[in-house]
């Protein structure tokens, strides 16, 4: 056979695997019994039109070790997978930063006036962050959400809070109410004392603006909690 006939049989092979893989996710309607390797492989799909990405899937998660940890690596360092090209790459840091705003887009309208619809809130933002972010929500009268806005970013050991940026930004946006999230990356959820220090200085700050604050949420590994819903808020003087 030649050189073209033979290329042209292993790709019409490779392309029945590839809606196999396909029909089998649309008649579940899930990623339920898929290996992790599956999922990436299906991904690469759409950057790889006729490569076999089975072997490239393989090759990033014994790299990273897991899909969070594809999602978690460096622009750089997954460019240096062979076969991983810009777009590939790319569409993995894409994806943790596509659930805020489609969960946003969902919920637009929504009152926010229980620590479970803040937690929704606010946990897709913290999909796939190995360092710690502080963010800070803004409602009006009515908890209806004005604006979530990224304060600070720090490395895995901690993040320094912006109280004066958190301010401003509220003055600015005639908000009526604050609540304010952060993450602990790779441990648990459990409030610090300095956390609890500073959701202490966000209240005092706020209150004599007439601001009120509504809840600090904390997503830890595994957990998500609210200081407000939790034994931690006898701490705080609200």
């Amino acid at each position: 056979m030649s050189e073209t006939g033979s290329s042209k049989k292993e790709v019409n092979v490779h392309d029945g695997h590839r809606e196999r893989m396909r029909k089998r996710f649309r008649e579940t309607g899930s990623f339920d019994g898929f290996s992790e390797h599956e999922i990436i492989e299906m991904l690469l799909f759409y950057t790889h039109p006729r490569r076999n990405t089975n072997e490239i899937a393989h090759e990033l998660i014994n790299k990273f070790g897991s899909i969070a940890g594809i999602i978690e690596a460096e622009y750089d360092d997954l460019v240096k997978v062979k076969y991983i090209t810009d777009g590939a790459a790319t569409l993995f840091k894409m994806l943790p930063k596509f659930l805020p705003v489609y969960y946003n887009s969902k919920n637009n309208g929504m009152i926010y006036d229980t620590p479970d619809k803040l937690i929704a809130l606010f946990e897709p933002y913290f999909v796939g962050l190995a360092h710690e972010e502080f963010r800070a929500a803004y409602f009006d009268n009515k908890l209806a959400l004005i604006r979530n806005v990224a304060l600070d970013s720090g490395d895995p050991s901690g993040s320094p809070v912006n109280i004066r940026k958190l301010v401003e930004i509220a003055l600015r946006e005639n908000a009526a109410t604050v609540a304010v999230a952060h993450n602990h990356p790779k441990t648990i959820s459990k409030p610090s004392t300095g956390d609890i220090n500073t959701t202490q200085q966000i209240i005092d700050v706020l209150r004599p603006l007439r601001i009120d604050f509504l809840d600090h949420i904390i997503v830890g590994e595994g957990k998500t909690i609210s200081l407000r819903d939790s034994a931690y808020i006898k701490f705080l003087n609200i």
